[in-house]
């Protein structure tokens, strides 16, 4: 005969019922282990700011693609498990696990990260708009060689068809 199925409404009607009068929050086995999993989320998100902001201040500047994969993944991760986390915030269990902690450092690193990033994209910027300038002075529309052809061509590239598919 088959086992009777406990559903999550259930577990937490037990949880709530086992809960103290003080707390008013019931927790249960599967709330205890995502508190934990978020918490492990939050250190290695942390961890990645951290060393990519480190590595940003080294002049490491190819750090931020080889990082921005993971980086958004684990940030993901963390917006889709919040909703999850946040009525338990106030709870002893996230308190233990330093989620509270946690989050205000994420918060830091992240303003931080954001502000190197966008003066990086700032900088990045003036430079396209300087070569733009060198490239467009005088009219000629690019930068000539000293016999007086023109050198790196946008042109060159749409000349050639490749024959074979």
């Amino acid at each position: 005969m088959a086992a009777i199925r406990k559903f999550r409404f259930g577990e937490r009607r037990e949880a709530r019922a086992g809960a103290s009068e003080s707390s008013a929050i019931g927790i249960t086995g599967e709330d205890r282990t995502n508190l934990e999993a978020y918490a492990e989320t939050l250190q290695e998100t942390i961890e990645l700011l951290r060393s990519e902001i480190a590595a940003i201040h080294d002049g490491h500047l190819d750090i931020v693609s080889d990082l921005f994969e993971r980086k958004s993944n684990l940030m993901k991760w963390l917006e889709l498990k919040t909703p999850l986390i946040e009525p338990f915030l106030s709870h002893s269990s996230a308190r233990e696990n330093n989620i509270p902690q946690y989050l205000q450092e994420l918060k830091s690193m992240v303003a931080e990260d954001s502000a190197l990033l966008s003066r990086m994209s700032i900088a990045a910027r003036s430079v396209v708009r300087e070569l733009e300038k060198v490239n467009n002075r005088n009219a000629l529309t690019g930068i000539y060689g000293k016999s007086g052809q023109k050198l790196g061509g946008p042109n060159e590239a749409n000349l050639r068809i490749d024959r074979e598919f």
